[in-house]
């Protein structure tokens, strides 16, 4: 196969969620001499086109899994063969992890998922994790972002907390902090000082964009809203 059809069996194969296809696509490109960053941008337009696939309604929550998994075992290959200073430029680094009391993580997993294949440097700290914790591994890692998920209406006052000990501990303006999960809704994290909120791992992408394209600082003078 010549460059392109190598570069179009890549990206037909992260659209089609084959997360095999896609690392032996990519396997195959690096074979045949294709330059990794043209294959990373290829890939990174099928992820792209995922994404607003499933905000169109047009593909549901196991395909974008799928997708993700597809993008990231691709991306795993492509990675290692950049040349020096070709590597791709990390937007952000994120803190993500589902709150006290919440042992939901599949959510948070494709959160953590879309976002590293978007090009952020991300650090899950799991599930059903101490607000203070949270904050800690942020400060140690400078972190730009926390993301707070939670999946039980019992579990979102800890995402307030998290806030609350930040503004207590003076690191309230250090992180843009966004929340999500199923029962948190764009109100209640207006309610709670949230900087953004989002309805899926898709915005959830969007959103962090958003907020470091602004002007804003944390935090923000309104909360971003991305659905």
């Amino acid at each position: 196969m010549d460059k392109q059809e190598l570069l179009t069996q890549l990206y037909d194969s992260i659209l089609d969620t084959e997360p095999e296809a896609a690392a032996a696509a990519a396997q195959a490109a690096i074979d045949a001499g294709v330059d990794a960053m043209e294959a990373i941008e290829v890939a990174s337009e099928a992820i792209a086109e995922i994404g607003d696939m499933f905000e169109a309604g047009e593909i549901f929550l196991p395909s974008l899994m799928l997708a993700g998994e597809a993008m990231k075992q691709s991306m795993a290959i492509l990675s290692r063969h950049l040349h020096s200073g070709q590597a791709t430029q990390t937007k952000a680094k994120v803190v993500i992890g589902a709150v006290s009391g919440d042992i939901h993580d599949i959510g948070k997993n494709l959160v953590a998922t879309m976002l590293s294949v978007h090009g952020y440097d991300v650090i899950d700290v799991g599930v059903n994790v101490p607000p203070m914790e949270v904050i800690d591994v942020a400060l140690r890692e400078k972190a730009r972002f926390i993301a707070l998920s939670a999946l039980m209406t019992t579990s979102m006052p800890y995402q307030q907390d998290v806030l609350n000990l930040l503004t207590e501990t003076g690191a309230r303006n250090r992180f843009f902090v966004i929340v999500g999960g199923g029962p948190v809704t764009s109100d209640y994290a207006r309610r709670i000082g949230a900087d953004g909120w989002g309805n899926s791992a898709v915005s959830a992408v969007r959103l962090c964009d958003r907020l470091l394209q602004s002007q804003e600082t944390p935090p923000v003078s309104a909360t971003f809203v991305q659905e």
